[in-house]
């Protein structure tokens, strides 16, 4: 028989869109107050997505937190709501490589 397991999701979610080069800091900030849940996105004119790995990893060890008690919630973004000069993804390519190659930068 198979188990499922429901893990309590957290309420609040620190959201990391328009935090730019203090995306890590704030990131850590965030954790360290108490955040579990955050989100971003591939969208690099919004939002940092190296800064809010750095900043989760670095209250992790700090804390000694594992990566099971965070939530990380990322989205894909169409060509429009890219910025044309930084799309993470080639927008000729099919919808399915867009979004796996959204979700590997």
């Amino acid at each position: 028989a198979q188990h499922i397991i429901q893990a309590k999701k957290p309420f609040l979610v620190y959201g990391t869109a328009w935090k730019k080069e203090r995306t890590a800091e704030y990131v850590n900030q965030a954790v360290h107050a108490g955040f579990r849940f955050i989100d971003t996105a591939c969208q690099p004119r919004h939002y940092n997505e190296s800064g809010v790995g750095e900043g989760w990893w670095t209250a992790a060890q700090e804390l000694g937190l594992e990566r099971s008690e965070f939530y990380l919630q990322t989205k894909y973004t169409p060509f429009g709501g890219q910025d044309p000069n930084n799309i993470p993804y080639d927008p000729e390519s099919p919808l399915e490589d867009q979004v796996r190659k959204s979700l590997s930068v």
